[in-house]
């Protein structure tokens, strides 16, 4: 009997084939030295996940996971990988990046075994989903346990807004509602629209930064491995012949001259990076929190000094390459990823919060000498039709 467990989550419209080491045997290492640990830090790393999922791709399956790290070699004994070129002519190609590993083999197999010092590991090799979200105008994230009626106003404003035709969230794991249960809400408010949620249980891992400084010194980002395996696993399994792509979160709205997806795909690297800036938590009249959505947050704060991240959106058929890393702010291996379009901005709610992040300021006081309404902003949820009775 196999020691590895090799499971697969299904979906109304997507399965997975995970597999997971067990904790009594070799478990991935952590890349972090042990002084800069925090105490959440042994819980929260991922060392038993191996593969995300194992799917094709064209001619190609891929084992992708995060990083192998110390588990690169006793894996890459096995005989399947170890020699590759045989009756079938299969050929073998590995990609490690800081956050996330694939491995491409050439072959037909709809099921292989994994041999060797980790194995034996059957696996079933789900299928290439490329052509679900072919020709679409996509709107990505992962999510966790936001409220579903922040998520619907988020899907109006970018189908309204924008001309998002579909959506491909996953969920990292909610537990005030089932990824299938969403599913089924959003494709009942939204039957104009292709809808995809995809169960993601993996743990987020480790922050670095603040949220993981230990003695008053910032963490290095080297343990969260699972938004970027997100990102990977969407790329790379289904969205290679999407039209366009925006990557957002359910608290970020984005605001500019024209829709974003067309004008990414009109642009000269099929790629559009842009900033974003903060929408204060603070409302002249109090709003309660099971019942506050993106339309009750207008203001923004004179005295804000924090800055956002960016955002990207993405034409696949025409910015690709194996080089190439999609991340939550950047497009790594890019040229196109040093240049900031200043003619988009997203604006980020600290208010449609789901308590990933550290203090949003929920509890400012609303002053009008300090708090100045949005213009862009409100006009643009209003064109939407966000606040108005009977929107999903």
């Amino acid at each position: 009997m196999s020691r590895i467990a090799a499971s697969m989550g299904t979906m109304s419209t997507v399965t997975l084939s995970t597999v997971t080491l067990p904790t009594d045997g070799p478990l991935r290492l952590s890349p972090r030295p042990l002084a800069q640990r925090n105490a959440q830090y042994a819980e929260q790393f991922d060392a038993e996940t191996l593969f995300y999922d194992v799917y094709r791709r064209g001619p190609d399956i891929v084992f992708q996971g995060p990083p192998l790290l110390n588990l690169a070699e006793p894996l890459l004994a096995a005989p399947l990988l170890r020699n590759p070129l045989g009756p079938l002519l299969r050929r073998m190609r590995r990609i490690e990046r800081h956050k996330a590993s694939e491995i491409r083999l050439r072959s037909a197999a709809d099921a292989v075994v994994l041999d060797g010092p980790l194995g034996p590991i059957p696996i079933t090799v789900q299928p290439d989903g490329s052509d679900l979200f072919a020709g679409r105008r996509v709107l990505h994230s992962l999510s966790k346990d936001n409220a579903p009626r922040w998520i619907a106003d988020w899907i109006r404003f970018y189908r309204e807004i924008h001309g998002a035709d579909a959506v491909l969230l996953y969920d990292n794991g909610s537990t005030r509602y089932s990824a299938a249960g969403l599913e089924a809400d959003l494709r009942a408010a939204f039957p104009d629209m292709l809808i995809v949620v995809l169960l993601w249980p993996f743990k987020y891992g480790p922050q670095g930064g603040w949220a993981g400084a230990v003695d008053g010194v910032e963490a290095p980002w080297d343990s969260d491995f699972c938004q970027t395996g997100s990102l990977q696993h969407a790329r790379q399994r289904f969205l290679q012949r999407a039209r366009s792509v925006l990557n957002v979160d359910i608290d970020e709205l984005v605001i500019g001259p024209e829709p974003i997806f067309a004008a990414t795909e009109r642009s000269r690297d099929g790629f559009i990076k842009f900033e974003g800036q903060w929408v204060s938590a603070a409302t002249p009249e109090p709003v309660p929190p099971e019942a506050s959505r993106h339309h009750h947050f207008i203001h923004r704060d004179l005295a804000e000094s924090d800055g956002c991240p960016p955002k990207w959106c993405i034409a696949p058929p025409r910015c690709e390459s194996d080089g190439y890393t999609w991340s939550v702010h950047n497009l790594f291996g890019a040229r196109a990823n040093r240049r900031i379009d200043p003619r988009f901005t997203f604006r980020h709610f600290r208010a449609i919060n789901n308590n990933w992040k550290a203090d949003r300021k929920l509890d400012e006081t609303f002053a009008a000498d300090r708090f100045v309404v949005d213009e862009p902003l409100a006009a643009a949820m209003a064109q939407a039709g966000l606040g108005e009775a009977g929107g999903p």
